[in-house]
C-alpha cells in the first residue's frame, strides 16, 4: 500500500483500459488527488477528486465469513467466476480454493473463451506494445475504435510515438481503418475501409485469399463483402508493403455475430501470418479490455496447464470447451454453489445463467458499492484491485506490470477473502 501523505507526487498504472499506462503521476494534497498527470479523459474524471483517506470499512464480517465457509462445505459442485478484473495474486489464491474444493474456475469475460480456443486450434503472431511503437509502419484498426475506448492507445503505443526505427512518429505511419462506420478512429485513419459486421468474418478470408494470390471472380468478392474489389486489393497491396505491420482487434475480433468470434479470430491469425514475408513482418495485438482478463488467464495456466476454465474436481485439472465452463454449468443447473470474484457484469452471462443464479447460493467477494453485494447469499467486501491494493496486472501483449494502491479503505483484498476461506475450510478438515 502506497503511503500517500499531503501534496505527495506518485506513479500511478492506469487500469482503466487495456492500455495500462504506467506513466501516470498523482498529486494529493489533503487526502485528496487533485492532479492526474498524463492521464486521458476517461481516467481523469475517475482519478481527480478521489478521497486518499484511510477507510474504516470493515465491520464484524465473522457471521458473512462462517456462512460462505458452511455454503462451500455444503456443496458438491461448486464454481469460482469473475476474477477479470482481480490482480494476478488474487487468481492464484482463486485457483488454490478451487483446487481445495474441487470447484470449477472460470476466470475473464464472455471474450476470453473464444479468443484463447482460436489461439489454440490455431497460433498468432504477436509482439510487444513496445515493439510495435519501436518498428510498425502500418497499423490497422479492426472494428474497434481506440480513439473512444483507449484514448492513449493512438499516441502511446501505435500511431504517433517516435520509436527506434520509427523516428518520423505519425508522419512514417500508414493508419487504415476497418469498420462498420466512420468512428473517431476512421477520421483520424489514413485508409478506411467500410464493411457491415454480418460480413466480417467473409471479408477477412477474401483478404487472405488476395494476399495469397488466390483467383476469385470479383462478382463473387463482392456479393460475399459487400466491398468493391478495388478498394480490397488496395488495402492487401497496402499490407503487403508494409516493412512492419501491426493488426489491433477489439475482445470479439470484429463487431458481428458473438458466435463467429472464434472464426474470425482465426481467420485474423491466417491472415496475419500469410501477412509474413522474409521482407515484411505482421502481428496481430488485441486492444486489451479493462482490468486484468489477460493476467487472470496467464496465472490459470501456469497453475493448471489450462486455461481459461479449468475443471479441478476430480482432483486434477480437466478442460472441455463449453463442459467445464462455470457460467455454463450453472446455466445447465450442474451448479450448487457459485463464488463472484469482483465486479462482474452480468449481463454477460446466458439468460440461463442469470436466472440459476437467483436460485442457487452464491457468494460475492468484490466491492461494497457493487449491485452484486446487495443481491448475493453471502456478500463480503473487499477492495478495489487497481485502486484499493498493490499488485499485478498484465497487458494484452502479455508485459505484467505493477498496479500501486491510490488510496486505502480499510477493506481487505479480494485474495485475503479468499485466503480466508481457504483457511477456514482448511482448519475444519
Amino acid at each position: 500500500m502506497c503511503n500517500m501523505t499531503a501534496n505527495r507526487v506518485d506513479p500511478f498504472t492506469c487500469t482503466f483500459c487495456g492500455c495500462l499506462c504506467d506513466d501516470l503521476a498523482l498529486t494529493i494534497d489533503g487526502g485528496t488527488i487533485v492532479e492526474a498527470r498524463n492521464a486521458c479523459d476517461l481516467a481523469r474524471p475517475r482519478l481527480v477528486g478521489l478521497s486518499t483517506a484511510r477507510g474504516n470499512e470493515v465491520g464484524d464480517d465473522e457471521p458473512a465469513l462462517a456462512r460462505a465457509v458452511a455454503l462451500l462445505q455444503a456443496a458438491r459442485a461448486p464454481v469460482i467466476v469473475g476474477l477479470g478484473k482481480s490482480s494476478n495474486e488474487t487468481v492464484g489464491k482463486a485457483v488454490a480454493l478451487a483446487d481445495r474444493i474441487g470447484a470449477v474456475v472460470q476466470v475473464g469475460g464472455p471474450a476470453s473463451g473464444p479468443r484463447i480456443t482460436a489461439f489454440q486450434r490455431g497460433g498468432l503472431v504477436s509482439a510487444t506494445l513496445g515493439e510495435v511503437k519501436n518498428r510498425a509502419d502500418v497499423v490497422v484498426f479492426w472494428a474497434t475504435d481506440p480513439v473512444v475506448t483507449h484514448p492513449r492507445h493512438w499516441e502511446r503505443y501505435s500511431v504517433e510515438p517516435v520509436g527506434r526505427f520509427t523516428p518520423e512518429g505519425r508522419a512514417g505511419r500508414t493508419v487504415v481503418v476497418i469498420d462498420r462506420e466512420r468512428t473517431a478512429t476512421a477520421e483520424k485513419a489514413d485508409v478506411f475501409l467500410q464493411v457491415d459486421p454480418q460480413n466480417e468474418l467473409e471479408l477477412l478470408w477474401v483478404l487472405r485469399g488476395l494476399a495469397r494470390g488466390i483467383p476469385m471472380k470479383e462478382s463473387r468478392i463482392e456479393h460475399a463483402t459487400a466491398c468493391g474489389v478495388s478498394d480490397l486489393k488496395n488495402v492487401v497491396e497496402l499490407l503487403k508493403l508494409a516493412r512492419y505491420g501491426a493488426w489491433f482487434g477489439g475482445p470479439f475480433a470484429g463487431r458481428g455475430p458473438v458466435a463467429q468470434a472464434e472464426a474470425r479470430h482465426q481467420a485474423v491469425a491466417g491472415l496475419v501470418r500469410d501477412l509474413n514475408s522474409p521482407t515484411s513482418r505482421f502481428v496481430a495485438i488485441g486492444m486489451g479490455e479493462a482490468g486484468n482478463a489477460h493476467g487472470a488467464e496467464a496465472v490459470l495456466a501456469w497453475q493448471t496447464g489450462l486455461t481459461p476454465s479449468v475443471d479441478l474436481g476430480a482432483e486434477f485439472p480437466e478442460a472441455l470447451p463449453g463442459a467445464t465452463s462455470g457460467v455454463e454449468r450453472l446455466a445447465r443447473g450442474e451448479a450448487d454453489c457459485v463464488v463472484v470474484v469482483g465486479d462482474v457484469t452480468l449481463d454477460d452471462w446466458p439468460d440461463a445463467a442469470r436466472a440459476r443464479l437467483g436460485s442457487t447460493p452464491w457468494i460475492f467477494v468484490g466491492p461494497p458499492e457493487s449491485p452484486l453485494a446487495a443481491s448475493a447469499t453471502v456478500a463480503l467486501a473487499a477492495a478495489t484491485a487497481g485502486l484499493d491494493e498493490d499488485g499485478t496486472f498484465t497487458r494484452v501483449d502479455g508485459v505484467s506490470l505493477p498496479i500501486r494502491a491510490v488510496r486505502d479503505r480499510g477493506l481487505p483484498t479480494e485474495g485475503d477473502r479468499l485466503v480466508a476461506l481457504l483457511s477456514r475450510i482448511e482448519a475444519s478438515l
